[in-house]
């Protein structure tokens, strides 16, 4: 190594050793001075927005019960890291700038004094005027890139939604009613005398429409599924029957047809009837205008029969709708919610039901003991709606006028509005009542099929499973706008970048570095072209300090010797610390 010295007047010299060894060459290049980690950093704050957007995005009408984590701490830690990310991929930029404008023709001190303080001062950057440049723009903007941490908070919240799954449930229910289950019967005509206790719990539940409750059924939401239990097959048909209410006999002719036909007018016309009879049965038995009979001889079939006149017209005819009903195994269409209540599914009817087989239940025969026909299976089911739907309602003209005679309180639900006169006559006119009686013995046969299961009777079976559950709802719109704030400044950062592959060192903004570029006396011994890793290696261990530094200026005319004082970083021993109210020369 060489001696190299310099002496001031009236100061005594002071030297440093010179690094003679061969230095670092000039090396530019696009992947040789990529800034790697500013460039990682980079991307890594563009895969924070992409993980923000995959956030919302899988999470979006998910279940809250699926995810451990929130999804809104996820987005904390994604806008967290995009912001800390682009920060630093920022200052990376500002260095490579800055060295970038120092290799720049005609660049003054200010010049890389702006570089530096738009990259480190929000306020120097707002206030640039007109030395507003690029990495004033991409500090403005970076800056407000934290914006996006509340964007994407609002960005997720909860609400209920919807789901749709298949699930199995379980549901007790009988395929064929127990025998004896509903009924007592008496007397020779082996007519229902009473309701078993069991089935008057079912028949009460039925006339107050409480819930069909059942347990551990699985449904956690509402199903819809099938169950096989017994039912009844219906088999309908429709006709009509004349009638004359018409006092006025016109357009008889005779004498003879007058006469027949007011009689006709004077007996009356059923124009309402849901009778429901117990007869016995057998051939030539005349079930009347309007019944529901049940024979012993066929214990477990029944017919329905409705008649009504549904015209306002005093001469017509009756509607007269017949059903023949048979015990059976069928299908039943479902609904269950998640309390476990079941019911038939909504806006079903007995059409729905699917037949599997029909249930033969032998006639009652005289030979039999008297222990066998005190109890029936069906002949209970039937007097509940006996019970309930008899109803008739009678008119006739005589010596008063038009009079009615009702049985009954079904008649008055079907009564059509518009008829209900100040004054009686024959206008009066009824709905077809068929269809409600219909779903109500479908409805009681079902719940009877339910409460008269036994644990043998447990079906399985695949449901439908429909439910609302607390979900999160992404709101895209947020996501856009805390997105849009996020590129604004990672796309401003990029001209910032702009120039690194004509560096031809690896640099960086350390004082050491720069002070070296400056061509600082304490660092003269140091390669010019090294980084400030290396030039720390080098001279790193050497002591130093900011402080006062003598020198003495010898007058040519006078001689006098006039000392100078200067503020730099020099070597210890050599500087002092500065005394309040001193001046130094610039």
């Amino acid at each position: 190594m060489n001696e190299w010295s310099a002496k001031a007047p009236g100061v005594s010299a002071y030297s440093y050793n010179v690094v003679t060894s061969r230095g670092n060459p000039w090396q530019p290049g696009f992947l040789r001075r990529a800034p790697w980690l500013g460039l990682t950093a980079f991307l890594g704050a563009l895969v924070g927005i992409l993980a923000a957007a995959f956030v919302l995005y899988t999470s979006n009408n998910q279940p809250i019960h699926d995810w451990s984590v929130q999804p809104t701490v996820y987005l904390a830690i994604a806008s967290a890291a995009t912001n800390i990310l682009l920060h630093f991929a920022l200052t990376q930029a500002v260095t490579v700038a800055w060295w970038r404008r120092a290799l720049r023709k005609n660049t003054t001190i200010g010049d890389l004094h702006r570089s530096w303080d738009y990259g480190q001062s929000l306020w120097a950057a707002i206030t640039s005027g007109r030395h507003f440049s690029a990495i004033a723009l991409a500090s403005i903007l970076v800056a407000l890139v934290p914006i996006n941490g509340p964007l994407l908070q609002r960005a997720s919240r909860v609400q209920q939604g919807r789901f749709e799954q298949n699930t199995e449930v379980r549901v007790n229910i009988a395929a064929e009613i127990p025998e004896g289950y509903t009924g007592y019967l008496s007397n020779r005509a082996y007519q229902p005398a009473l309701l078993t206790s069991r089935f008057v719990q079912v028949v009460q539940e039925f006339n107050q429409k409480s819930p069909i409750s059942i347990a551990n059924s699985g449904c956690q939401g509402s199903c819809e599924a099938r169950i096989t239990g017994a039912g009844l097959v219906a088999n309908c048909s429709k006709s009509n029957s004349p009638f004359l209410l018409d006092h006025s006999l016109a357009g008889y002719q005779t004498e003879e047809e007058q006469q027949k036909a007011a009689q006709e007018v004077i007996n009356g016309t059923y124009i309402f009837g849901t009778s429901l009879l117990w007869t016995p049965g057998g051939p030539g038995y005349d079930p009347g205008p309007s019944t529901m009979d049940w024979s012993a001889m066929a214990p477990g079939t029944f017919r329905l029969g409705v008649q009504y006149k549904g015209t306002e017209d005093c001469t017509g005819t009756l509607v007269v709708r017949n059903c023949t009903f048979k015990p059976a195994t069928v299908t039943y269409p479902i609904d269950i919610d998640g309390n476990s209540r079941i019911s038939l599914a909504a806006g079903t009817t007995i059409s729905d039901d699917r037949l599997v087989q029909v249930i033969n239940i032998p006639p009652m025969s005289m030979s039999s003991t008297a222990k066998d026909f005190n109890v029936s299976t069906y002949g209970g089911f039937f007097k509940a709606l006996s019970d309930t739907y008899e109803s008739t309602v009678r008119m006739n003209y005589g010596s008063i006028g038009y009079q009615i005679f009702n049985e009954g309180a079904l008649s008055n639900r079907y009564v059509n509005a518009s008829n209900r006169l100040e004054r009686l006559n024959c206008s009066m006119s009824f709905r077809d009542p068929t269809d409600d009686i219909i779903a109500d013995i479908r409805e009681l046969m079902f719940r009877t099929a339910i409460a008269s299961a036994e644990s043998k009777d447990e079906q399985r079976v695949t449901a439908h499973e429909s439910f609302e559950t607390p979900v999160y709802a992404s709101s895209y719109r947020f996501l856009a706008i805390a997105a849009g704030v996020s590129l604004l400044g990672w796309f401003a950062t990029i001209p910032v970048f702009s120039g690194w592959w004509r560096l031809g060192r690896a640099v960086s903004l350390s004082p050491i570095e720069t002070a070296k570029a400056f061509g600082a006396p304490g660092l003269i011994t140091a390669d010019s072209n090294a980084d400030a890793e290396a030039i720390l290696k080098d001279i790193g261990n050497r002591g130093t300090r900011y402080g006062v530094m003598t020198t003495a200026m010898s007058e040519r005319m006078t001689g006098y010797v006039r000392e100078r004082r200067f503020l730099v970083v020099g070597e210890p021993e050599r500087v002092r610390s500065p005394q309040v109210g001193e001046t130094f020369v610039s």
